[in-house]
């Protein structure tokens, strides 16, 4: 009976310590857990002709980094977080000719994205991309 047991536990000992194969197979994720909103993080400019540049970085999901962030990711998930495919907001502004280029770029659901555009103030140029993505400059 002591044989048997000292078998067993040298067999359990050998088990325990033998290394996982180099190459294991992935894990299969379910598509349908998770928040919904794409996975993102963006580094945002908005770059006045004329003043300081204001910048921001925004992580989602969740929108850390941002003020509006929250939104901003529901509006890029419907993009796949292309910032030139986000729908104009509305709203109104001003006809004063502030000259802005806005500028973003990061990656994006493991994709890196750009996008750089001019505008003739901050508001028309926030409204054309969504109304909350270059919402970072303090007024």
């Amino acid at each position: 009976m002591r044989k048997l047991a000292v078998g067993a536990l040298g067999a359990a000992a050998f088990a325990v310590m033998t290394p996982a194969p180099a190459h294991a197979e992935p894990i299969p994720v379910d598509p349908g857990i998770g928040s919904g909103i794409g996975t993102g993080f963006l580094y945002l400019e908005v770059d006045p002709e004329a003043g300081a540049t204001e910048r921001a970085v925004l992580s989602c999901p969740g929108g850390q980094g941002h003020a509006r962030g929250e939104e901003a990711c529901i509006q890029l998930t419907a993009t796949g977080g292309d910032i030139g495919g986000l729908e104009a907001a509305d709203g109104i502004c001003t006809k004063e000719y502030d000259p802005v280029t806005l500028k973003g770029f990061g990656v994006w659901e493991g994709e890196f994205v750009y996008f750089e555009e001019s505008f003739a103030n901050h508001c028309t140029g926030t409204l054309a991309t969504g109304g909350t993505v270059f919402d970072i400059a303090e007024d």
